[in-house]
């Protein structure tokens, strides 16, 4: 369990949910932080820091450092933020032109990821997923987009479980049959409805809303009848 200076500079840091000082007293503005944090992850939103807070804080901040050590920071990747990771946050944004304050909010995260080289012309081999996870079931049109290939790695690297593509790719006939509005993403092969077995579809959740914080999608949305414990995202032609 992380201590309280701990907990409240990984809260000030990541998407500045502590406003605070690193004191290491909890007082209002760390329950607010709690709050705001569980609310922006996907878990009950009740200002307690018991395990379930603890580990998402420290898996979200690993997250960072992940992503950081792919521009060469050489971060241990703890789920703690120090003064390495501090150094390597403000580096990051001072050669990215953005506000050098430490703070991972959403503009650092835009630039974190998309500023990774991608190879030039050839396509993207999914990790995880063969194409035929992502093809419409009645008539094997598959007309799915690199950007949504790899939120759905993505997605799967994140969790650390099996995953499985709900919907990918559909004809305009099956989308029909199946609900989807018209001109629906999944009709040109830019969007994807993903369940992670054994994670709450609003875990799943959470996370496409940081990928859509991101800028790598364009929307996502789940916890309706109509989709179960599928969360679907959507990249809208972005790549």
């Amino acid at each position: 369990m992380l201590t309280i200076k701990q907990r409240q500079q990984n809260l000030k840091t990541y998407h500045y949910f502590y406003k605070g000082n690193i004191d290491g007293i909890v007082g209002n503005q760390t329950k607010t932080a709690y709050k705001n944090f569980q609310s922006y992850v996907g878990l009950a939103v009740d200002g307690i820091y018991g395990s379930n807070t603890n580990n998402k804080l420290i898996l979200c901040i690993k997250d960072l450092q992940s992503q950081l050590n792919k521009f060469g920071y050489n971060l241990a990747v703890d789920g703690i933020v120090g003064n390495n990771t501090l150094n390597a946050i403000k580096d990051f944004q001072k050669k990215n032109g953005l506000v050098v304050d430490g703070i991972a909010g959403d503009k650092t995260f835009n630039k974190l990821n998309g500023s990774t080289p991608t190879p030039s012309n050839e396509p993207y081999k999914c990790k995880y997923f063969k194409d035929s996870d992502f093809a419409c079931p009645c008539c094997g049109l598959n007309l799915q987009k690199d950007g949504s290939k790899r939120i759905a790695d993505d997605i799967r690297d994140h969790f650390g479980k099996p995953a499985i593509i709900t919907s990918g790719t559909r004809c305009a006939k099956h989308n029909k049959e199946v609900g989807g509005v018209a001109g629906s993403y999944h009709t040109t092969g830019n969007a994807i409805d993903i369940v992670v077995n054994g994670v709450s579809g609003s875990e799943v959740l959470a996370y496409c809303r940081q990928i859509v914080a991101s800028g790598r999608a364009r929307y996502t949305y789940g916890g309706t009848s109509q989709m179960g414990n599928a969360t679907h995202i959507d990249t809208g032609g972005l790549e």
